[in-house]
């Protein structure tokens, strides 16, 4: 499989260089090495901050926001936002990003806003600094967090998503409408997981391809399947997909084994089991009934077999 390209956050299994000279060791994103290509930052130590350093705060300043370092009184808004822009300028063909929870600078959706004349409670949240700048650059690529990976069904969905993508990348680098074609077909019912309507958006954007708009139309198809990744994924639409390929086999299977599948799909409803484990008895099928164009699903193999991980945080996150 093609490498994902992902910017991740140094402190990160990467370098001590956190506020309290600390390192996160995540072994999720650790075994994650040989699969893809990490690009490690740390914007704080990027602008010459120390390691370690005193904490740093964002503030609302007349509705604008400032990232400051109150014990110094060092307003250091612009130093970030120079490097930010800098740094992302410089990168090319990036799938994902992965940022740390609860930094001032990387924190994602929602760091903490504080009053400049209280340092000790915050008023809002929001993301800004470097995760804001992200927007200017490279503003549908997909962001996560590293806390939000250890819940199982998440890190699911993320390993699916980056796979998938960096295939894209590398297709689109050819410009041949009957690669995307095959792109097209082989994930199918991984699309409809997603959003059924949007997959067939998909197939209308290749239908209208003519030899002069080749470019266009791997664009337009970037954006949409930008698009797709981005919908929330709810049971009923992955119930759906993986329904529509069971009746590929139904009139080679059992009652036995029907009734058994059927089984198993109302306690992956209940989400007490992983996607993974619906998708190993369809391709169990799929291989024994000689199905290609099922066996060539990526659903059935979206990401390194290596990387499957039942282990979860047992937090209940809802999609």
């Amino acid at each position: 499989m093609n490498k994902p390209n992902i910017i991740i956050s140094k402190c990160i299994n990467f370098d001590a260089c956190r506020f309290n000279w600390g390192i996160i060791k995540d072994s999720f994103l650790e075994s994650l090495w040989k699969y893809v290509n990490y690009i490690p930052v740390c914007p704080e130590v990027a602008i010459w901050l120390s390691t370690p350093r005193l904490p740093l705060r964002v503030f609302k300043d007349s509705e604008v926001l400032r990232l400051y370092q109150p014990a110094t009184e060092t307003d250091l808004t612009e130093k970030m936002n120079i490097f930010a822009k800098k740094f992302l300028k410089s990168q090319k063909n990036i799938d994902w990003f992965v940022l740390k929870n609860r930094s001032p600078s990387c924190w994602i959706w929602d760091v903490k806003v504080y009053d400049k004349k209280d340092w000790y409670s915050s008023t809002w949240k929001t993301s800004w600094s470097f995760t804001k700048n992200i927007e200017d650059f490279f503003l549908n690529i997909p962001k996560e967090d590293e806390w939000r990976l250890k819940n199982f069904r998440l890190r699911e969905e993320f390993l699916t998503k980056i796979f998938c993508l960096a295939e894209f990348r590398e297709i689109k680098e050819k410009l041949i409408i009957s690669e995307l074609s095959d792109f097209q077909a082989k994930n199918k019912y991984l699309f409809m997981f997603y959003s059924p309507n949007i997959q067939k958006e998909l197939w209308q954007i290749i239908a209208s391809y003519n030899k002069k708009n080749i470019n266009n139309i791997y664009e337009i198809y970037y954006l949409k399947l930008l698009e797709l990744f981005q919908t929330e994924t709810k049971i009923w639409k992955m119930i759906n997909s993986l329904t529509h390929i069971f009746w590929y086999f139904k009139d080679n299977c059992s009652t036995e084994e029907k009734i058994f599948f059927l089984e198993t799909i109302e306690v992956y409803r209940e989400w007490r089991i992983p996607t993974s484990s619906v998708i190993f008895m369809l391709k169990t099928w799929a291989l024994r009934d000689k199905k290609e164009y099922i066996i060539k699903q990526t659903i059935l193999n979206p990401y390194p077999k290596e990387l499957i991980e039942l282990s979860d945080s047992w937090r209940i996150l809802k999609l």
